[in-house]
């Protein structure tokens, strides 16, 4: 993962002011892009359709220097790819055909990985093909730890794609965004008349929107003629930055976060379990059950 000032390549959608990310913050923003990711319907072609297709991996990441009312963070990141997916199952169940065919592809995999990652990766292209990259921005919403929520583009969509389980206020909203939640309360309070404006207005032609737990992301394949529209990346920043702001105040009061609740119970269990070691001796139990059975059969061995 790279994090830089400077853009991951020249073209028009990274134009804008970049600042370098703390290694801590990219750890977060690795975490938030795959659970917001990870949002996404099972059959959506953008998963791949497989869970291993929704992993990611962040190539470049920037902070958002644009003097907004929050922190925004750009990210471009590539589908992480599992060696094994695209070898198939024998009849047995077992990974692979001909055992033979396969010994041999193993073996030539490994000789190409030996001799060198970059010639693997070509091989890896050539063979199995791109593999597809992202580009969108993060932010945070410290504090609270919404459920998960997709707003997809219905452009990226076919005839299967359900229509929004209720009807919203906006006709425009229903035409051109599929909503996927599956607290549909929670859903239906989120999607306000002004935070709907801001998705119809703001959001870029084909780009999703995903919230899950303390983060917010906008994004889109990274691909003609995404990347050739100017500052697209920087305009992402601002919206995932005025949805933040639009949410209503009494969804964040509702959803809060507990994870100091959460590390405070492990961080006893961890005092505990320590102290349970340190105490312990052999033949001794404060469970008196098992004092009696390890004092009977000291007296059986006697």
């Amino acid at each position: 993962m790279t994090s830089a000032r400077t853009p991951p390549d020249p073209a028009p959608c990274w134009d804008g002011a970049w600042d370098a990310v703390e290694p801590l913050t990219g750890l977060w923003l690795l975490g938030a892009m795959n659970r917001t990711v990870g949002v996404l319907p099972r059959l959506h072609p953008w998963r791949l359709g497989d869970d291993k297709g929704a992993g990611r991996l962040i190539q470049w990441c920037a902070l958002a220097d644009q003097g907004l009312a929050r922190r925004a963070y750009a990210v471009l990141a590539v589908t992480g790819r599992d060696p094994d997916l695209a070898a198939g199952d024998d009849e047995s169940g077992r990974p692979g055909g001909d055992p033979v065919s396969d010994l041999v592809g193993r073996a030539v995999s490994s000789m190409w990985g030996r001799a060198s990652d970059a010639v693997g990766s070509a091989f890896d292209a050539a063979v199995l093909g791109e593999r597809p990259r992202w580009a969108g921005v993060l932010t945070a919403l410290p504090g609270a730890w919404l459920p998960a929520l997709a707003v997809l583009p219905r452009s990226e969509r076919g005839l299967d794609d359900p229509r929004t389980g209720w009807a919203t206020e906006s006709i425009d909203f229903d035409a051109n965004h599929t909503v996927h939640c599956a607290d549909r309360r929670f859903a239906a309070d989120l999607l306000a008349p002004h935070v709907m404006a801001v998705i119809l207005d703001r959001v870029p032609r084909g780009a999703a929107l995903t919230l899950a737990g303390d983060a917010i992301h906008v994004w889109w394949p990274y691909r003609p003629p995404s990347i050739d529209e100017p500052a697209r990346v920087a305009s992402a920043a601002d919206v995932v930055v005025r949805f933040a702001e639009a949410i209503p105040t009494f969804l964040l009061a509702d959803f809060p976060d507990h994870s100091d609740r959460v590390e405070a119970a492990l961080d006893q269990r961890a005092v505990a379990a320590e102290r349970y070691r340190a105490e312990r001796r052999l033949g001794q139990s404060v469970d008196p059950v098992l004092q009696r059975i390890y004092d009977q059969s000291r007296g059986d061995q006697r």
